[in-house]
């Protein structure tokens, strides 16, 4: 459907892809990784034809549509949100507006037939009328044209709009709100390959949770760039990987593939190692007996060896057990920041009303809810930034407050090499390791010497929380901490806030990074919040649990009420048949609420179920091997040399993309219900 051949790419002296083969297959789910640099946008800009390769081809399918949402960058304007989204079907607005106009000529050609009681030439006329009528309501049918009004508000929706913003102009909306837009518009055309450029960047939870939905259900191809480990592990099955300017293809989800890279990478560095040491005993031997006439023959035989021998590139440098943790501060009193009839709105706009919160030393909270609930000002009001309207925010005894938010990145001082910057907020005693902590936020090397003037958005963001790891307090207030930051970033950032000693709150939707961070979350809606004590991945299923069972407390209510209880909203999830039953009732044997003999069983059905996935792993595997020796001898000229032995290669391939096609659609239903547990 979608190929790439031989290709090879360069800007200058870097060198992106050389001879990369790659190809897309219809219902593909595919995730890119690698790097920030290793050319992921690249690959995509050469799908779509905006950038030409230095060598290879790209083929395409006739006919083939691809869709690309870049990572940012699509301003819009002229129009209100919703005739913007329904500007993506150019087709279906055409044939509605002649159908508009062909109804118009025949209520006109009725009335002038009737009047004028004439025949021939305008029955004639009348008839072709009737006709193109008939075909364009045919076609409307073929394009599902009748329901595109209602698809429009529903993705509109499901992306986090409200209906009375449908014909407000999209000018009006912020960069992230349009980017919103461009992903519906893309949605809207269901193109046959989607390709999505960290398309969870913009999103709030409950938006990344319906596109999640929306696209398990896709009928093209969806090709994903992104750094949220979880939406990569429910959306894909496939994993490209940069490695030395090509690309290595891992069958399951991100987790699959960073066991299996390990894995290999270990093999390598054992290969590359035993090797090295088989070169440096061939050319000690070469260097002690080069002069020695008796042994000139063995000496020129080695010599031979060497030079055919096909050298092993130096594994590449994966920096593991980076770690940094928070300078110590002071113990703070047991109430850390306490609001009372908190009250903030700007002109006519209300943000929240009479929010009442009291935060423990000690508490690590997420602070959750849609864009544009308040989460970003009530963190600003927390860290003393801004002023609430009404009410109080008070600090507790001790309390030394550090706040990061995107706006922090403009606080640097621009003169300041990256080092330079960084080392002037630092204690004397982490000046050595000052170095290794830009590493893990990027900056190695000449990065270093870098001006912070010359500096993307992404890396000042990046140095600026670098620099929050070096101040010493006991109560963070982060802002979107984990955007622009690479997944081992994420997990150096994580870990430093899991040796944290103090209290901290986050404004996150990144739930690998909340994952066992987090025991309390607090969701702001519409005014109001809900407090629950507890884990995030417990917090999520309290709230998929309300959605199936409305008989359980309201999801929200009002800040001046008590917040519901860990217990009261841990309701037990109904159970169903099979593998999906048991895998529900290990969840529910998780919380206490099967009896011992229950929990045996599910834990034996669970572990069944990892086996199933496993041994389907190994044969899709094996599958995609032999489907590369015969896609290689379909690639020879001398296959169809013989009639038969062409025949039967042909009919090989077109029975094992069978097996491998029910193969991936087993693998991805049993990996559904495996993560469900």
């Amino acid at each position: 459907m979608l190929q790439l051949i031989n290709l090879s790419l360069a800007f200058g002296e870097q060198e992106l892809f050389r001879n990369l083969n790659w190809h897309i297959r219809h219902g593909d789910r595919v995730g890119v990784v690698g790097p920030n640099g290793a050319g992921k946008t690249t690959l995509f800009r050469l799908l779509i034809g905006q950038i030409e390769p230095d060598a290879g081809v790209v083929q395409r399918g006739r006919d083939l549509s691809i869709g690309y949402l870049p990572q940012e960058g699509i301003p819009l304007s002229g129009r209100d949100l919703f005739t913007e989204t329904r500007s993506a079907l150019p087709e279906l607005t055409a044939l509605q507006q002649e159908l508009e106009t062909l109804q118009t000529a025949l209520e006109s050609a009725n009335g002038t037939h009737t009047a004028s009681h004439t025949h021939g030439a305008h029955d004639s006329r009348h008839d072709s009328l009737i006709v193109r009528q008939g075909e364009i309501q045919h076609r409307i049918e073929e394009l599902d044209g009748f329901r595109a009004d209602a698809e429009v508000a529903k993705i509109l929706t499901g992306l986090g709009f409200h209906e009375d913003q449908f014909s407000s102009l999209v000018e009006a909306f912020s960069g992230g709100w349009q980017m919103r837009i461009a992903l519906a518009k893309l949605l809207l055309q269901q193109p046959d390959v989607l390709l999505l450029d960290e398309p969870t960047n913009h999103l709030d939870l409950d938006s990344l949770v319906w596109l999640e939905s929306y696209l398990r259900n896709y009928r093209g191809s969806i090709v994903l760039i992104s750094h949220d480990r979880t939406f990569l592990d429910r959306m894909v099955n496939r994993i490209v990987a940069f490695h030395r300017c090509t690309l290595a293809e891992y069958t399951g989800n991100y987790s699959t593939f960073e066991r299996l890279f390990e894995e290999q990478l270990e093999t390598y560095r054992k290969a590359y190692a035993a090797q090295q040491d088989e070169i440096e005993r061939i050319t000690r031997f070469i260097n002690t007996f080069r002069y020695n006439a008796r042994k000139a023959s063995q000496v020129q035989s080695r010599i031979k060896q060497l030079e055919k021998m096909e050298k092993l590139d130096r594994p590449q440098d994966v920096p593991k057990g980076v770690r940094f943790h928070f300078p110590p501060a002071p113990r703070s009193g047991r109430r850390v920041i306490e609001l009372q009839g908190l009250c903030k709105h700007y002109a006519d706009v209300q943000v929240f009303n009479d929010l009442n919160l009291v935060i423990e030393r000690g508490d690590r909270v997420a602070l959750v809810g849609v864009n544009g609930a308040g989460k970003s000002t009530l963190s600003r009001i927390l860290s003393g930034v801004e002023e609430p309207t009404s009410g109080t925010c008070q600090l507790g005894h001790q309390v030394v407050v550090d706040y990061y938010a995107q706006q922090q990145a403009e606080r640097l001082q621009s003169n300041n090499t990256v080092y330079e910057e960084i080392v002037s907020k630092a204690a004397t005693a982490v000046v050595p390791r000052l170095r290794t902590l830009l590493g893990a936020f990027l900056f190695s090397g000449d990065a270093v010497e870098k001006r912070v003037a010359v500096l993307s958005g992404g890396e000042k963001s990046r140095l600026a929380l670098a620099k929050m790891l070096l101040q010493a307090s006991n109560t963070l207030i982060l802002d979107e901490p984990t955007n622009h930051l690479d997944m081992r970033t994420k997990d150096i950032v994580k870990e430093a806030l899991l040796q944290f000693g103090g209290t901290f709150v986050i404004v996150s939707h990144d739930r690998y990074f909340l994952n066992g961070l987090v025991t309390k979350v607090i969701e702001l809606r519409d005014g109001h919040f809900t407090t629950y004590t507890g884990t995030f991945e417990e917090f999520l299923d309290w709230k998929e649990r309300q959605k199936t069972q409305p008989s359980q407390p309201a999801q929200t209510q009002p800040a001046s009420q008590a917040a519901p209880t860990r217990a009261a909203l841990s309701a037990p999830a109904p159970n169903t048949d099979g593998i999906a039953g048991a895998l529900a009732a290990i969840h529910q044997a998780k919380h206490g609420r099967l009896s011992y003999q229950e929990q045996k069983a599910a834990r034996a059905e669970r572990q069944k179920q990892a086996k199933r996935l496993a041994a389907l792993e190994k044969s899709i595997a094996a599958f995609e091997a032999k489907k590369d020796q015969l896609e290689a001898l379909l690639a020879d000229e001398k296959t169809f040399q013989h009639q038969d032995t062409a025949h039967d290669v042909s009919a090989q391939y077109e029975q094992l993309k069978r097996q491998l096609d029910e193969a991936y659609l087993a693998w991805t239903a049993l990996a559904e219900e495996h993560e469900h547990e």
